[in-house]
């Protein structure tokens, strides 16, 4: 009888510990002022990513010969430099990968981007994608062009911001550097690889200032919609986390871990629909 009591109140016990530390994680407003600061800070580098693929995608094709988006380049005779316009319209097209955007996306370019000293700046216009409103302006600078084909840029972005469905918005700023590590030597895009370093800062929805810090370079390939891997450290209030995106399998899935130790996994888009 002695043993099943002592049973019992062990697993009493951890079961109070266990519901205690649920508790904690649910009702403490730092922890789910962290979760907001990570939700935002993956859409963000996921969003502003994706705009940068979007817009590499409508030069190479010059819409695919669809009616939307509808792309406009001036002057349409190859030279530089030139502006794009790429407009999807007010009510918006869907993409291949089945994001919904509208709006424009207005790009201006010195050379072709493999040229060393090449500028391209990306601005927006009313430009959504998936009910969320993207602004800002990116600047890419071709730093340098290996022998193997492979690039070197700088990307920063300035003014960043994302206005949620519900009317909350995030800001977001980054200074980073990409480095090309394959496809370099082939004239498809398919195969590119990039590495990215470097840190980016913002506030979140809820108004509290963040900085992100690329401990693991993040690495993005042209095949994939996804960063499939790399790891970014995350400070809020002298809060650290690690973000870590994968051992390169393509997916929307991140792993969260905080300074206790606790996991949690986070979806890389649209966790505002779910």
């Amino acid at each position: 009888m002695k043993k099943y009591f002592l049973l019992f109140a062990a697993f009493t016990a951890f079961s109070l510990i266990f519901t205690s530390c649920q508790k904690e994680e649910v009702e403490n407003p730092a922890f789910e002022e962290d979760l907001i600061t990570n939700e935002d800070v993956a859409t963000a580098t996921d969003l502003f990513q994706d705009t940068e693929d979007e817009v590499d995608a409508q030069i190479e094709t010059r819409g695919g010969g669809l009616n939307c988006p509808e792309v406009t380049v001036t002057p349409d005779d190859g030279s530089f430099p030139r502006t794009v316009t790429i407009d999807y319209g007010p009510d918006g097209c869907e993409g291949p990968n089945g994001r919904l955007r509208q709006g424009m996306i207005m790009v201006s370019q010195t050379a072709p981007m493999y040229e060393t000293g090449a500028t391209r700046t990306i601005t927006f216009d009313n430009f959504f994608v998936d009910g969320v409103q993207v602004q800002g302006v990116k600047t890419l600078v071709n730093q340098s062009t290996g022998n193997d084909g492979n690039i070197v840029l700088t990307r920063t972005v300035e003014d960043g911001s994302l206005t949620f469905p519900n009317g909350n918005a995030a800001t977001w700023e980054a200074a980073q550097t990409l480095t090309q590590i394959a496809g370099g030597d082939t004239p498809e895009r398919i195969d590119d690889v990039f590495e990215i370093t470097g840190g980016s800062s913002g506030v979140n929805r809820n108004g509290v200032a963040f900085t992100v810090e690329i401990t693991e370079p993040l690495i993005k390939r042209r095949n994939c919609p996804w960063i499939v891997s790399g790891v970014t450290t995350i400070t809020i209030n002298g809060r650290t986390r690690t973000f870590d995106y994968g051992d390169g399998e393509c997916d929307r899935i991140a792993t969260v871990t905080y300074a206790n130790g606790f996991t949690r996994e986070v979806l890389i888009r649209n966790w505002w629909r779910l």
